[in-house]
């Protein structure tokens, strides 16, 4: 592993929740105004994800503002503006960029909720365990034994049993 990656890692957060397109989530951003620092909520449906995994992925969550106006935000996943994210929905998509509910609006905007996250109950699998079980992988590629099984004293080895 380089330098830039041992960084990247550094600045990654532990604990980011698995979004899909059409989930509805709620974002806690942290604003600035002055001095003064406090947290702002944005609540949508994230219609795009841009990057898997590392830090530049982003994802982007449109909502309906007052009188119909849509506003659309997009956030860096492992930004330290970000204070939390909460997912409140799972919805049932079939597209992996819903830009088409730019044109939609009021009931025909809507998303229909999946009642079983993918995964089973327990919902997605956090980055802290995606993690630990990658340093796990890597010390037993580090370590450079592999776990094989001996055969036992009482076998002997015949000649067509190798």
């Amino acid at each position: 592993m380089n330098v830039v990656e041992l960084l990247e890692r550094e600045q990654e957060k532990a604990e980011v929740p698995v979004l899909r397109s059409g989930d509805t989530v709620r974002v806690h951003v942290k604003v600035v105004e002055g001095t003064r620092e406090r947290i702002q909520v944005f609540e949508g449906v994230v219609i795009s994800l841009h990057g898997k995994t590392g830090i530049g992925a982003s994802f982007t969550v449109r909502r309906i503002a007052s009188h119909g106006v849509g506003v659309e935000r997009t956030f860096l996943l492992h930004s330290p503006r970000i204070d939390r994210i909460e997912v409140l929905r799972h919805g049932e998509v079939r597209r992996a960029k819903l830009f088409y509910l730019r044109e939609k609006v009021g009931k025909r905007a809507r998303i229909r909720e999946r009642r079983q996250p993918l995964g089973g109950e327990s919902g997605g699998v956090r980055r802290a365990q995606a993690v630990e079980a990658e340093a796990a992988a890597e010390e037993d590629l580090d370590s450079g034994f592999v776990e094989a099984s001996e055969p036992d004293e009482t076998e002997e080895l015949e000649p067509g049993n190798v």
